[in-house]
C-alpha cells in the first residue's frame, strides 16, 4: 500500500512545519493538519503563497503533540497492510519524523517517488481540479495522480540489472 504525502513548512534554512497531507494510494482516505504559524520563521514565498490558504479546513489545526496523535490513529488502521510512504521530496519525511516525534512504526516503509512522477501529469491535476498548489493536501493527491509505477517497476528491474 502507498501513501502520498507532502508537507509545507517555515523555510528551508530554519525549516518549522506548517501542515501535511496524506492520502492513500486508492484515494479513498485523507489526512490533513495545520499547526500554529510563526511568521516570523516564514520566507516570502512561504508568506504570499502558502499561508493564505491555511485556515479553510475545519479541525485541521492542531498543536505537534495532538498532530503525533492524529497521525498515528489516522496510520494505524494500514499496519497490516505495510504501508509506504511516498515523498517527492525528502524534506517531508524528515518532517513526518518530526511529527510522530522520531517514533516511526516498524511497518511503515518509505520511498522518495520524484523520479517517478510524471510532471505534464502532476500540473494537469492541478489544472483539471481547480486546486492550487503548495497546499500539503493537494500536492499529496497530485503526487498521487502523477506516480507512474510502471515507471518505478522499470527503474527497479533496471537498477537489480545494474548490481
Amino acid at each position: 500500500m502507498l501513501i502520498f504525502i507532502d508537507t509545507e513548512f517555515t523555510d528551508f534554512t530554519d525549516t518549522e512545519l506548517i501542515s501535511i497531507g496524506l492520502v492513500t494510494d486508492d484515494g479513498q482516505h485523507e489526512f490533513y493538519a495545520e499547526l500554529p504559524v510563526n511568521k516570523a520563521k516564514c520566507n516570502d514565498f512561504v508568506i504570499k503563497t502558502v499561508l493564505p490558504q491555511l485556515g479553510k479546513a475545519p479541525g485541521a489545526h492542531c498543536t505537534l503533540p495532538e498532530l503525533k496523535e492524529r497521525l498515528l490513529q489516522w496510520l494505524r488502521p494500514f499496519a497490516r497492510k505495510s504501508p509506504t510512504i511516498c515523498y517527492d521530496f525528502n524534506g517531508d519525511w524528515q518532517l513526518l519524523c518530526l511529527a510522530l516525534d522520531y517514533e516511526i512504526p516498524t511497518w511503515l516503509g518509505r520511498q522518495n517517488i520524484y523520479p517517478h512522477l510524471d510532471p505534464v501529469k502532476l500540473q494537469m491535476f492541478f489544472i483539471d481540479h481547480g486546486l492550487k498548489d503548495h497546499h500539503a493536501l493537494n500536492d499529496a493527491k497530485a503526487n498521487r495522480h502523477a506516480y507512474d509505477p510502471l515507471k518505478a517497476k522499470n527503474d527497479l528491474k533496471q537498477f537489480r540489472k545494474a548490481r
